[in-house]
């Protein structure tokens, strides 16, 4: 019983704000091993169009779909998480080659559609989204929010942290 109409609108928008070789790169079929394929380090080969090789309108088109698919806490956490990769990339003497908050990429399985199944995906280093929708349900997993750092002391983003909360509350029960 969830309304899903925006998060297929935004997955529509993002489709079609890319090129012809980019969505070729970007859609897949919705019972795809794609949808197996993603990893919490680096180093892991990604499919799909990455937000560092999006123009603007492209990076608003995913943020957007991100945006109607998410909590508002969970995109705040989301963004936050991918400007942290950032400062490990400023932290470890500017290896923007491997981490960076442009290193997220986005895969589409299956047409949108608002009776067949289809969904999405968000992978990178510390955040994966696998985002499933079949009429008005999602399901929402495997999925995976962390970051190291997880608070930014210094740099393009100094002052950004997440998880405080869980992190207090882990804490008070040791």
């Amino acid at each position: 019983g969830v309304p899903t109409a925006r998060v297929r609108q935004g997955a529509e928008a993002f489709l079609a704000s890319l090129s012809v070789e980019q969505r070729g790169r970007t859609l897949f079929a919705v019972d795809d091993a794609e949808w197996r394929k993603w990893m919490n380090q680096s180093f892991y080969v990604r499919q799909g169009v990455s937000f560092l090789e999006m123009s603007v309108a492209q990076q608003q088109a995913a943020l957007d779909l991100m945006r109607a698919a998410l909590s508002v806490r969970g995109l705040e956490l989301s963004r936050d998480i991918m400007r942290l990769n950032t400062t490990l990339a400023e932290l470890t003497d500017g290896n923007f080659d491997e981490y960076g908050e442009g290193r997220y990429h986005l895969t589409v399985m299956g047409k949108p559609s608002p009776v067949d199944p289809w969904g999405f995906q968000v992978d990178g280093h510390h955040l994966a989204i696998n985002y499933f929708v079949l009429g008005d349900q999602i399901v929402m997993t495997p999925s995976f929010w962390g970051s190291e750092p997880a608070v930014a002391t210094s740099g393009k983003y100094a002052g950004t942290s997440i998880m405080v909360d869980e992190q207090q509350a882990g804490l008070a029960m040791v």
